[in-house]
């Protein structure tokens, strides 16, 4: 494989999918990105096993192929590289050299085959927010989620379409946050309850304009973000929510 991108895409494609690198697991291949470039475009995918996201990177294939990369070297190394254009080369014993002008970088990576791709979600239904609307939504309940994990629906967000009305609800057992918007398109009623650890990392990642779109799509057992050439999938936490009315 080998790809040529500028160094502000590779720390902008960097950053995201940290968000989904686990700190601690056992499995050692979930603490890399994958990079993607067997197709016609770039993609870095992380996932943790709960949480899975993919953005694609502005860059050219010369030779395509994939590798994955241990996460935290390849962001420290990408922040230290001069604002230029960096080259990434692995050979067949998946040695990768990373090169930007006089700066250059050997890491061992893993075959890309050994990865644990983002689950393949047929989706059942689907709702359209601007990002502005969603940041703020997370924004405005975020902070009545419960930290510790004793109650497992107390560290997630009601998601909630009745009668074409979006609730948001989150309650720590001391105080409840609520949030309605109207949508815009008619949808079927669907409870579902997000990890509040999702919405925290989403809410970093969406960059908050009122003229971009968020698509939101989702099953019983998983909701799909998707925005900005980034795809976002988590699963849901099981269970009924608590009777808040």
């Amino acid at each position: 494989m080998k790809i040529i991108c500028s160094k502000s895409n590779l720390s902008k494609g960097v950053n995201i999918a940290l968000k989904a690198v686990p700190s601690k697991t056992t499995m050692p291949i979930l603490e890399c990105i994958l990079i993607d470039a067997t197709a016609n475009q770039i993609k870095f995918v992380t996932n943790d096993m709960e949480l899975g996201i993919e953005t694609m990177v502005d860059g050219t294939i010369s030779e395509k192929g994939m590798i994955a990369l241990d996460a935290k070297i390849f962001s420290e190394i990408i922040r230290k590289l001069p604002d230029n254009d960096v080259t990434i080369q692995t050979d067949d014993k998946l040695n990768t050299l990373i090169t930007c002008e006089k700066a250059k970088f050997n890491i061992p990576g893993k075959s890309g085959e050994d990865f644990v791709y983002l689950p393949m979600i047929e989706r059942d239904a689907s709702i359209t927010l601007s990002q502005f609307t969603l940041k703020e939504m997370i924004r405005q309940t975020i902070f009545s989620i419960a930290v510790n994990e004793n109650n497992k629906l107390m560290t997630g967000e009601l998601f909630e379409i009745k009668d074409n009305i979006l609730r948001v609800i989150s309650l720590d057992g001391h105080r409840i946050s609520i949030r309605k918007i109207e949508l815009k398109d008619q949808v079927t009623d669907k409870k579902l309850i997000v990890p509040g650890k999702t919405l925290i990392e989403v809410s970093k990642i969406l960059s908050g304009e009122i003229e971009s779109m968020v698509n939101i799509s989702y099953t019983n057992n998983h909701i799909v973000f998707e925005f900005d050439n980034t795809i976002v999938v988590s699963r849901l936490i099981e269970g009924e929510y608590f009777k808040i009315d």
